[in-house]
């Protein structure tokens, strides 16, 4: 037998070629099953902090209005004349004055209503925060949480990130402090009209 046909009969041979193929293939379809693994559970790490996010921006917004609301019952023992945080707080403090540029005395109401100490109750948070920001057309509350990507180093380089971020906003609706704004302007175009009419004689007496 020459070497021709020793290569014919190797060719021909069919033993062992589906050990040969499953050692081809198990390699590509074991790692594209463990990637699909670790992309399911980042997914999964992701929805639960966003969903973190989402339930402390509901419930600091839901208890603004009071600082002894309880965030999960909304239930309080004491009434906003009594707490220090009444209607009339806003004037000097709820952040009101930062969008003009001025620090104004009294925002540790406000530090406090934002309730941060809910971020340090979530379990595998490295870190996060709950701001206010009172905006002249509305306010909102804004919640950043980021979490460290439990995996190892080699899936999260594949990521391209070793951490997770989530953010949420919710609006602050407060009826009783539109209520008095909505009195207030009403109050001052009203008086504005009375004051227009003598700016008009006074202008009008002066051009003749």
């Amino acid at each position: 037998m020459n070497m021709k046909s020793h290569f014919r009969d190797f060719k021909d041979d069919e033993d062992g070629v589906m050990t040969l193929e499953a050692s081809m293939l198990f390699p590509a379809i074991l790692i594209a099953t463990m990637m699909m693994i670790f992309f399911s559970m980042v997914i999964f790490y992701k929805s639960v902090l966003q969903f973190e996010a989402n339930r402390i921006a509901d419930q600091v917004a839901y208890v603004w209005n009071n600082s002894s609301k309880d965030v999960e019952t909304g239930e309080f023992e004491q009434y906003t004349t009594d707490n220090g945080d009444g209607l009339y707080w806003r004037l000097t403090s709820n952040n009101f004055f930062e969008q003009f540029g001025f620090d104004a005395p009294g925002n540790d109401l406000v530090g406090a209503k934002e309730r941060n100490e809910l971020v340090s109750d979530i379990p595998g948070v490295s870190s996060g925060s709950v701001t206010y920001s009172n905006g002249l057309i509305g306010s909102q509350i804004q919640v950043e949480l980021t979490q460290p990507i439990p995996m190892p180093s080699s899936v999260t380089s594949l990521l391209g990130t070793d951490v997770l971020t989530a953010k949420a906003s919710r609006a602050v609706t407060e009826p009783v402090e539109l209520v008095r704004d909505t009195q207030f302007a009403m109050y001052f175009f009203k008086k504005a009209g009375g004051y227009g009419t003598y700016v008009k004689k006074f202008f009008g007496k002066s051009g003749s």
